[in-house]
């Protein structure tokens, strides 16, 4: 059975910004990868995030599906479709995972785009 993760990115930070040093490191560094997945520009630049689960102990072949949604938190929602491990990733404005604040800049937000509909039931909140 997959997982859903609803993770503030914050969380796992130091106060200058870096990922703390903890038990759960790799973890967050996975959904730092998603961010970075998610707010880069260009697919073609865009990371291949490989799935981290391991059902019965073989590592899952999943790619991460990553994008943007418009909702109140501007979240970034990520699923395996392999596997079906999902999330809700807030809190990665203004990270140095954050590819959109680095090309526009910190002032200038970026515009939203609703999901679309294959994906509404996954970005209804």
């Amino acid at each position: 059975m997959a997982n859903t993760w609803i993770i503030d990115l914050r969380h796992y930070l130091t106060p200058d910004g870096a990922i703390a040093d903890f038990a759960g490191r790799a973890r967050a560094e996975f959904f730092a990868s998603i961010v970075v997945d998610a707010t880069t520009a260009n697919t073609d630049d865009a990371l291949s995030v490989q799935c981290r689960r391991r059902p019965r102990h073989q590592r899952c072949a999943g790619i991460i599906v990553s994008y943007l949604c418009a909702d109140k938190d501007e979240s970034i929602r990520w699923y395996c479709p392999v596997c079906d491990d999902d999330g809700s990733i807030s809190g990665w404005q203004n990270t140095r995972w954050d590819r959109l604040a680095a090309r526009l800049g910190v002032v200038a937000r970026f515009h939203r785009r609703p999901c679309s509909k294959s994906r509404q039931d996954f970005c209804s909140d």
